[in-house]
């Protein structure tokens, strides 16, 4: 299984480079000369080694080895950028890859609400969607929402607070 750690936004320059946005918060591990990518351009994956690798505006400029032109990679736009969810960093036993959340199902109270469709990065922190019957409901994953997170049984539990729901 592949992890998106960023998007294509376009090429950059002449010699084979591409401007990438960023989708990770390892940036300077997942960017590393040598490091393996695969770039995922409509279902049609391919493997790269990263030539080089700098930061340019908040965006990664990323050349990867044997593509050297605009030619080479002016097709790129909107690839993502992927690596193997094997290749991810050990978090905490309370942090989770957004990736983890998604699909999992949400109870409030043991209640069947609904599934986790989208996480959403908030500047104030990180926003759940969930899909029920009805619509769609936004759940802050926040301790003082989520009572529990376990990924072994695809399942949160949320607290019901007044508002919230």
């Amino acid at each position: 299984m592949k992890i998106t750690i960023g998007v294509v936004q376009k090429p950059f320059g002449i010699k084979g480079e591409l401007k990438v946005k960023p989708e990770t918060d390892f940036v300077s591990d997942r960017f590393n000369v040598g490091n393996v990518i695969y770039i995922n351009l409509n279902q049609k994956i391919t493997q790269h080694k990263i030539e080089h690798a700098r930061m340019h505006k908040g965006s990664v400029l990323l050349k990867l080895e044997g593509l050297d032109s605009l030619n080479d990679v002016e097709f790129y736009h909107r690839a993502l950028v992927q690596i193997e969810k094997e290749a991810q960093h050990e978090l905490e036993s309370d942090e989770f890859y957004f990736t983890d959340l998604i699909d999992l199902n949400v109870y409030v109270d043991g209640e069947f609400l609904g599934v986790v469709s989208e996480v959403m990065d908030l500047p104030a922190h990180p926003v759940l969607r969930v899909k029920t019957d009805e619509d769609d409901k936004l759940i802050p994953f926040v301790e003082t929402f989520v009572e529990e997170v376990d990924l072994d049984s695809k399942r949160i539990d949320v607290i019901h607070m007044e508002g919230l729901l």
